[in-house]
């Protein structure tokens, strides 16, 4: 065990520290000066590591470990591998990218990384330098890569680079990373120095390092770019088997891309009846097309502000709070807050392990593109019982080593959030028959997910086919969908573990429930599933086994 260990320290170290995006998401200030080499040598180097990694793991005979050293050894094995074939051409499609790429990561989480003291504020100004050099790397890769025939489709080339343009367009004093606030404990004369050294690190490292990037883009990237009809890893040398490994990462199963595309196909079909069964009376019509169109296109299932959707937000997440205990044994002491943002992806959860605090944000840059029916929905799978218990949980779990609570299992972390949306059901916890539509529409968005990554990715699919399979089989906007479609083509097979890892989760409870009869607990079960933090598909389920099985 204590060679385990040894090995599970040394490769938290090394994801710790090289895992500088991450941390933004976390609030991890333990590396904060630091940012990734996204070089394409450093990335290669990155990968080889991680298989390395893999291999000491692999070496151990499971045979002889416990039931928590399983745990450990297999997710060592599971997401070093998983990394490590979700980079390279990964990296190439996905940082060049309007919807999910470099510059909106940073945008999105660098402004609201918090900081404490004085000396936090300081590695901050040395961490903006350091983020103009993994912007001149990136800048780097993407010149040198096109070269070789790798480069984005073009509406996402474009559209970071007018994206690119419009940051550059700020004045310096309005820049969201010079507005940022001073750390919490600065007294006023230091915050003065600290927004003073802020604003001269933005101005003479990271802007110009920005401009270099579009620049780039511009001239070398975007004439080279492929187009629209071609966004799938499958136009790609390499791509076809490179995108069989992301599936593999992604679902933590071995599903062809073809087999997920099929489980695609028949989950939304039987989705059309629920819609003409939950929202056909409610709308007078047993059409779903007709369905789809009336909540997509009716105003008054639309918001109009903001504020609204705050206000609604908390009003669910309050909701979920108290009815929780009855069907969790445990419940994080950590609180969750709903927070509107004007960057990044339509919804997000971050748990910020300075303030001990789970954050769940909404884009409200166009209210009209939340239906009112849609947020309780986004707002259980965001934030309770959905990914705020799963992340507070582990958080929370001083016995947990900190690959449980800090590693990331796209199958388990987001079928996780996904389940819980049809368990808030469950739980009484929907306002209304209109908002349980909402949880349609959830279900919809991640049906469709898997039948237009493999379809782009695998099978050749255009971004228009796609699109217009997810406008003809879901109620949401032409723009979400638009979104939804540039950020699959950025980040192949990462949205196929949502609806995969819930299918999975919801195949073991079904499997323990039969096993254990009258006798099944789903507060115990939920508990074992949350248990370890997070683990790969295989791992949960031999857990839950032991968990079922006769003393």
């Amino acid at each position: 065990m204590r060679d385990l260990l040894d090995l599970a320290d040394r490769y938290w170290t090394f994801r710790h520290h090289t895992d500088a995006l991450r941390a933004l998401w976390r609030g991890d200030p333990t590396y904060l000066e630091e940012m990734e080499d996204l070089t394409i040598e450093g990335v290669e180097n990155r990968r080889a590591q991680l298989r390395g990694y893999a291999e000491q793991a692999e070496a151990f005979d499971t045979a002889t470990l416990t039931g928590p050293e399983r745990d450990l050894q297999e997710l060592i094995v599971f997401t070093a591998r998983a990394e490590a074939a979700t980079r390279g051409l990964g990296d190439d499609v996905g940082w060049i990218n309007h919807e999910v790429g470099l510059h909106v990561l940073l945008a999105t989480f660098l402004p609201r990384f918090p900081l404490a003291t004085d000396e936090e504020g300081r590695r901050f100004v040395a961490k903006i330098r350091r983020t103009a050099e993994m912007v001149d790397g990136v800048r780097d890769r993407a010149v040198r890569r096109a070269r070789e025939g790798v480069t984005p489709i073009r509406v996402a080339a474009e559209e970071t680079v007018a994206a690119l343009d419009r940051y550059l367009a700020i004045p310096l004093h309005r820049d969201p990373f010079v507005t940022r606030p001073a750390p919490e404990r600065s007294s006023e004369r230091e915050a003065a120095r600290f927004r003073d050294r802020v604003a001269s690190a933005v101005q003479h490292h990271l802007r110009p390092a920005m401009a270099r990037y579009r620049d780039a883009l511009a001239s070398q990237v975007l004439p080279a770019a492929r187009p629209d009809d071609r966004p799938g890893l499958v136009h790609l040398p390499g791509g076809a088997e490179a995108y069989e490994q992301m599936v593999w990462a992604h679902t933590s199963t071995d599903l062809s891309p073809e087999a997920v595309h099929r489980i695609g196909l028949d989950q939304v079909a039987r989705l059309e009846d629920e819609y003409r069964e939950v929202a056909g009376p409610l709308l007078g019509t047993s059409s779903v097309d007709e369905i789809y169109a009336r909540l997509r296109d009716d105003p008054e299932l639309h918001y109009r502000d903001g504020a609204s959707l705050v206000a609604d937000a908390t009003a669910a997440l309050e909701r979920a709070v108290e009815a929780a205990p009855a069907w969790f044994r445990r419940v994080p002491t950590s609180p969750c807050d709903a927070v509107e943002t004007p960057q990044g992806a339509l919804a997000f959860y971050r748990y910020d392990q300075v303030h001990r605090r789970g954050t769940f944000f909404f884009n409200t840059s166009q209210p009209a593109s939340w239906g009112t029916f849609q947020l309780e929905a986004v707002t259980f799978h965001e934030g309770v019982p959905g990914h705020h218990f799963q992340v507070a949980l582990a958080e929370e779990d001083d016995t947990l080593h900190p690959l449980h609570r800090r590693l990331y299992v796209a199958a388990f972390n987001e079928g996780w959030a996904l389940y819980t949306e049809r368990l808030a059901d469950e739980m009484g916890l929907y306002s209304s028959e209109l908002a349980r539509v909402g949880m349609l529409a959830a279900d919809s968005m991640r049906a469709c997910r898997l039948v237009v990554d493999t379809g782009m990715h695998a099978l050749g699919w255009s971004r228009r086919e796609a699109i217009e399979f997810m406008l003809a089989h879901s109620p949401l906007s032409q723009r979400t969908v638009e979104g939804e479609i540039d950020r699959y083509s950025a980040h192949p097979g990462q949205a196929l573990g949502y609806m995969i890892g819930r299918l999975e989760i919801e195949r073991i409870r079904a499997e323990t429930e039969q096993t254990l009869g009258a006798a099944f607990d789903l507060p115990a079960f939920h508990e074992t599933v949350l248990g370890a933090g997070t683990v790969p598909l295989d791992t949960l389920r031999r857990r839950v086994r032991e968990a079922s099985s006769p003393r």
